[in-house]
């Protein structure tokens, strides 16, 4: 859990970042701006895509840490030292990953992990007639001994890919319309970021904190 802690905060931080000139290639701000929201968009996506599949592996060593807790109760956090608020947290927590395990492991199976053959049959199949894809091959000109490159080099940029991938995702929000999609993270992806959270803190407090803690 602490690695899968980790992993969540790099995920969250890089899908929320507005512009990560090296990462957003496909889009990059200086292209987008009379269209900021596009800046960093398949990168964005590609973050929301890994924080499920750490979700996905977050629920599993929940269930994992459950049935540990059953053969031995002293494993039970006691909340020792927590706010009057960590067992309802903690019960939160255990009920929502318990409940949407399933969801999460068809999303994770679906776009979480990588882009296999069945996420791109479903990309395929539910693609809009007015999508709109592009391929692009960027010259970069240099300067070398004060004269101009011209055999610059050439860098093969794929922004079709964002349509793809943005378009796989369909198959798990509301209607499969793409407008729900800020709903789809507000409602269900930040909420379970927070449980993970609250858990691995809990947890850390619980069981970590006296030999480790400084």
């Amino acid at each position: 859990m602490c690695v899968l802690f980790e992993d969540l905060r790099i995920e969250i931080r890089g899908a929320a970042e507005r512009s990560l000139p090296t990462l957003d290639v496909l889009n990059p701000e200086k292209e987008n701006w009379l269209a900021p929201a596009h800046t960093g968009l398949y990168r964005h996506l590609y973050f929301i895509r890994r924080t499920l599949a750490t979700l996905r592996e977050f629920a599993e060593a929940l269930e994992l840490l459950t049935k540990d807790m059953d053969k031995d109760p002293s494993l039970r956090p006691t909340f020792v030292g927590l706010s009057d608020e960590a067992p309802a947290l903690w019960d939160a927590a255990m009920q929502f990953f318990k409940t949407n395990r399933t969801l999460l492991e068809k999303i994770r199976n679906d776009v979480g992990g990588h882009f296999g053959h069945p996420a791109a049959l479903n990309a395929l199949s539910l693609l809009q007639p007015e999508a709109c894809g592009t391929i692009v091959l960027a010259q970069r000109v240099v300067e070398s001994r004060g004269q101009r490159d011209m055999e610059a080099d050439q860098q093969l940029r794929l922004p079709i890919a964002t349509e793809i991938v943005g378009t796989a995702l369909l198959k798990h929000l509301p209607n499969a319309d793409i407008a729900q999609y800020g709903a789809f993270v507000t409602d269900f992806l930040k909420p379970a970021y927070q449980h993970a959270i609250n858990c691995v803190y809990i947890l850390v407090r619980e069981h970590l904190w006296e030999r480790f803690g400084s």
